[in-house]
């Protein structure tokens, strides 16, 4: 008897392990009527299994475990599911001949189970399924033989290994769906992205190569968030994974059809869809309108349809790669010419209003003195000097102003910077020796030569020079030049032993208007800086408070050899 309940075990899980292979996943309340179906086949095939091997022997009934499966499908599937697992078993039993009493047992057994599941938490049900599955056959035994026939012995070693194989089933079945949700959770998370949801590139990648040697008909979409980066850097990651999720979920609603939606990139989206007849009306409503509009975001797209205009998938997915960041650069050209703009606005505005307090100084001087020189008879004689001085300063003022703002064509000629600097010392050299400061110059012996409007640049260095005459104002001090070259560039350091410039200066330095001498118009330095510019070089500064200030020209080397 032992031999035969042990059997029985093995063939119930046997039967089950073989039912999970071929329907892995219970079907839902929701589910159509052929899941509950092919989901009750595995339950009632394996109690036909178990019925046909063993039920009809002797005491078969008492020893076989058919009803398990039932009881089961009650526990792990839908009443419908149940349902369908008692009928196929029963109509078996019942076309086998003899097995009415089986047959109307495993039918009752099966709507018993599945209101006990319907009502029960888990665990009661368990129980409660599990006992009615161990009593069901002592009672057919009883009402068809009138009594158990092999003994309560053989009945309670039954009930125990019933039970038994009651729990080793469920816990198999309970580890095998764990298995498989495991398992599809593993696999959704390896092939999809899990900020969007969407495919990730590489299983992107590898259904699109698949999608294009079948050879249909597709558009394949390439879609890039505009600007990202900066939206990071500004707004922080959260901000931009929230933007690209609407986004991601906007591409699913206007992309309803897609064959393929993935992420791309960190800040792009692939489509592929059917190749609709009006291609680029579509996307253009889609892709330059309502997205944008409600994701906040642009957007740069390149597209192409297979295989009308490209035949070879690995040079089809390169054309649209293609399209897609010409896209991306004209966006970024009228980003950046929108900046320009921008920028050109700001600076006039603030040109302007600079323009305008220097002149309105002067200008308010001299009202005030005619203002008085009317109560004398308008004798301006005592105010005459005073007048003229600051007239003269509006004058330098507008002329330095148009410098300044007057694009100016160049004639260089190739000449060497040691001769500008000695130009620029025999302008000053008064200047310097009047105040009593020290004048190095240490040169490079070999001439730099470069492209150089002489003018221009003897200008910007005698405002340099006379810049450092005045830092030393104080006291006398050393005025150093320097001439020597650096890779490609030849450079000028024009260093003092001056006040220096303290930081919040220094960061506004060469912005227009903006001096720390009182009679300074603050053009000097841009203006400087603005012919260093256009001769390609740069001009920069370092400086200490209580130490010094060097100013640092460099200017593109030509070669080292005369004309």
């Amino acid at each position: 008897m032992v031999r035969e309940l042990v059997i029985n075990a093995s063939l119930l899980l046997s039967a089950l392990y073989v039912g999970t292979l071929l329907f892995r996943k219970p079907p839902q309340e929701n589910s159509p009527w052929y899941s509950h179906a092919l989901y009750g086949l595995q339950f009632g095939a394996a109690a036909v299994f178990l019925f046909a091997f063993h039920g009809n022997e002797e005491h078969g009934r008492l020893l076989c475990f058919h009803l398990t499966p039932i009881a089961l499908g009650a526990l792990h599937g839908t009443a419908r599911s149940t349902g369908w697992a008692a009928a196929i078993a029963a109509l078996f039993m019942a076309a086998s001949g003899g097995g009415f009493a089986e047959a109307a047992e495993t039918i009752l057994v099966g709507a018993a189970s599945a209101a006990v599941v319907y009502r029960m938490r888990r665990r009661a049900a368990w129980a409660a399924v599990t006992a009615l599955s161990t009593a069901a056959p002592f009672a057919t035994a009883w009402l068809a033989d009138g009594g158990y026939g092999a003994g309560w012995g053989t009945a309670l070693l039954f009930a125990a290994c019933h039970v038994g194989a009651m729990w080793g089933a469920d816990s198999f079945l309970r580890w095998d769906r764990t298995r498989s949700a495991l398992m599809t959770e593993y696999t959704y998370l390896t092939q999809h992205d899990l900020l969007t949801g969407l495919l990730n590139f590489q299983t992107f990648q590898a259904r699109l190569q698949s999608l294009l040697m079948e050879g249909r008909r597709v558009c394949f979409i390439l879609i890039d968030c505009d600007d990202v980066k900066s939206l990071n850097t500004e707004q922080g990651f959260h901000t931009v994974d929230g933007t690209l999720q609407r986004v991601a979920n906007l591409l699913r609603t206007f992309f309803s059809d897609a064959l393929l939606l993935g992420r791309f990139g960190s800040d792009e989206f692939a489509v592929v869809i059917p190749a609709p007849a009006d291609v680029a009306g579509r996307l253009a409503d889609s892709l330059e309108t309502h997205i944008p509009e409600l994701a906040d975001i642009r957007l740069a797209y390149g597209y192409a349809v297979y295989p009308d205009e490209e035949q070879d998938p690995s040079t089809f997915i390169t054309l649209v790669q293609k399209r897609m960041l010409e896209a991306k650069r004209l966006l970024w050209l009228e980003r950046e010419a929108h900046w320009l703009h921008n920028e050109r606005l700001s600076a006039v505005g603030e040109l302007a209003a600079g323009m305008a307090h220097e002149i309105r100084n002067p200008l308010t001087t001299v009202k005030g003195f005619l203002q008085v020189s009317k109560q004398n008879g308008y004798n301006v004689a005592e105010y005459y000097d005073i007048i003229m001085h600051e007239i003269k300063r509006m004058s330098d003022l507008t002329a330095e102003f148009l410098q300044f703002s007057k694009p100016t064509a160049l004639k260089p000629m190739k000449l060497s910077i040691q001769d500008c600097v000695l130009a620029a010392v025999q302008l000053t050299e008064s200047e310097i020796t009047k105040y009593g400061h020290q004048l190095h110059i240490e040169a490079e012996e070999q001439p730099l030569y470069a492209f150089v409007e002489k003018d221009k640049i003897v200008q910007v260095l005698v405002n340099l020079i006379r810049n450092a005459i005045d830092a030393m104002a104080e006291s006398s001090g050393t005025l150093s030049i320097s001439v020597y070259p650096r890779g490609e560039y030849g450079l000028v350091d024009v260093t003092d032993t001056g006040i220096g410039i303290s930081d919040d200066n220094l960061v506004r330095l060469f912005q227009p208007f903006f001096s720390t001498k009182s009679k300074g118009t603050g053009l000097g330095l841009s203006i400087s800086q603005k012919i260093i510019n256009e001769h390609g070089g740069y001009i920069s500064v370092r400086s200490k408070v209580g130490f010094g200030t060097t100013f640092t020209i460099r200017l593109p080397l030509s070669d080292r050899l005369p004309v």
